[in-house]
């Protein structure tokens, strides 16, 4: 049986190498029990973001006889090849390493990026049931979304390989026309503009027309047809505009495959609570969702949420923002996370404190000086990117919620395509993006049971503000900061 034998060979590679993660032998166990029964499986844990896993991983993919395609970033391949691959050959397994592919006597295993299963012709696949497995699947809307992205510059226009001078005049002059009616749509500070029907029109027209000059012209006729969000970038320096764009429903990429295949999502998020959901779009059902505890004792994450709060649209929010976190940072002893995707939020707050605090404050900077209590304001990417740079903080404040950016042109067109289908676009599009960057950030707060305070009003006063911190576990609520 597989699980039996996954397990007597992880048994002696841990015997023979250091790995101190004490869940390995039951996520190998899981992990092949899903191959063994072609069972989709969702497994959930933050040892994701550490490479502890990967031995189970290997060993389950080496002993099961079919082919498996592990969608993987490079820089976990890049880790499995230095690290692992010899130790875990050194077991007894046979395999010929070609590039990205490891191919035994039975069966081969397929190490590819997120953008290579886009671009990649998968249809060879169908032909056998195959499994797929996903790593970094917490990521993965965004993954399939910035692996399927499109761009086209003006050198794209301009060198496109016409057949005829009658050709390539019409694309010059179709760049030129959109070009004079985009700039006069263009409003102080916002370089970024909404397509109209005539544009996108013109627009399905002319690569249609077109799309046999390039395969990139082929694929933005293809997104067009789709429905793919789009939108124009100015770029005012130089008089130029580029077209963007990028699929509403990402997850519709896996739709092809989710009938005649075998999937395993591996996902760092402690619970992911909408992945699952995702997926049913699709028609692809998870059997089993499963979440193993991390490499290290999981404290409590101290949740505090003062009873009186403005609203982000109060004139005074960021005044009252910036004196509560004060007064949280002097209670402080270590390091204070002030997150904000807000740019003035975050600038304000960062000037108002470095003008008291000094060289203690840092904006979107890894810190170099060895004082032990520190502030630093940054955006939430910024933090979930460079979190593992620095000490575990004291505690993180959130002034405001990490919700979509709705003067973002693809996101406001993914409202508006989710309204016209009629679904709640606020609790399917904006709550999972939003929870998903949360959780991210307060992950390390979950070592040292470090305090987590919400300033925003919306977590008292809206149901789904409350909903979102109810998601954060393991946590307890404070009633006040004294003594904590």
């Amino acid at each position: 049986m597989l699980e039996i034998e996954s397990h007597r060979y992880l048994k002696q590679f841990v015997r023979e190498n250091t790995l101190d993660w004490k869940h390995v032998f039951a996520f190998g166990r899981l992990l092949s029990t899903s191959l063994r029964k072609n069972d989709n499986y969702l497994v959930n844990s933050e040892i994701f973001k550490t490479n502890k896993w990967m031995p189970a991983l290997l060993i389950s993919l080496f002993l099961n006889n079919k082919d498996t395609i592990c969608i993987i970033t490079e820089k976990n391949f890049k880790y499995i090849l230095l690290s692992y691959l010899d130790d875990i050959k050194k077991l007894g397994f046979d395999f010929t390493r070609i590039n990205n592919e490891l191919i035994f006597k039975t069966h081969k295993i397929i190490f590819i990026s997120y953008h290579e299963f886009i671009h990649r012709k998968f249809n060879i696949y169908n032909l056998q049931k195959k499994s797929f497995i996903f790593t970094d699947a917490e990521n993965l809307k965004n993954n399939l979304k910035e692996a399927s992205r499109l761009s086209l510059l003006k050198k794209d226009w301009f060198n496109a390989i016409a057949l005829d001078l009658e050709a390539k005049d019409e694309l010059i002059s179709t760049y030129n026309i959109l070009k004079k009616k985009f700039f006069l749509k263009f409003i102080s500070n916002k370089n970024k503009i909404f397509l109209d029907e005539n544009d996108i029109k013109t627009l399905r027209y002319i690569f249609a027309k077109y799309s046999h000059l390039s395969k990139q012209f082929l694929n933005i006729k293809l997104a067009l047809l789709a429905d793919w969000a789009c939108w124009v970038v100015l770029d005012n320096d130089k008089f130029e505009w580029v077209l963007k764009l990028e699929p509403i429903n990402p997850i519709s990429f896996i739709k092809p495959l989710s009938k005649a295949n075998h999937f395993i999502f591996l996902s760092s998020l402690r619970d992911d609570y909408f992945l699952e959901k995702y997926l049913k779009t699709v028609d692809l059902k998870i059997k089993l969702k499963v979440t193993f505890k991390s490499d290290f004792p999981e404290q409590d994450i101290l949740i505090y949420v003062p009873t009186k709060q403005l609203l982000p649209n109060n004139p005074l929010f960021t005044q009252s923002t910036f004196d509560k976190c004060n007064k949280i940072f002097l209670l402080s002893k270590g390091i204070t996370i002030i997150l904000s995707n807000e740019i003035n939020l975050k600038k304000d707050i960062a000037t108002k404190f470095a003008s008291i605090y000094g060289r203690k404050v840092l904006l979107e900077k890894i810190p170099n000086i060895k004082s032990k209590k520190l502030i630093i304001c940054s955006s939430f990417d910024w933090w979930i990117h460079n979190l593992h740079l620095i000490k575990i903080p004291d505690q993180i404040i959130i002034p405001l919620l990490p919700i979509p950016d709705m003067s973002e042109p693809v996101n406001q067109i993914t409202a508006s395509f989710n309204k016209k289908l009629s679904q709640d676009w606020f609790r399917d599009f904006m709550i999972p993006d939003t929870f998903e960057k949360l959780d991210k950030s307060v992950a390390p707060l979950r070592v040292n049971s470090g305090k987590l305070l919400f300033l925003d009003g919306r977590v008292n006063y809206r149901k789904w503000g409350r909903d979102l911190i109810e998601m954060i576990h393991p946590s307890k609520y404070i009633h006040q900061l004294i003594p904590f």
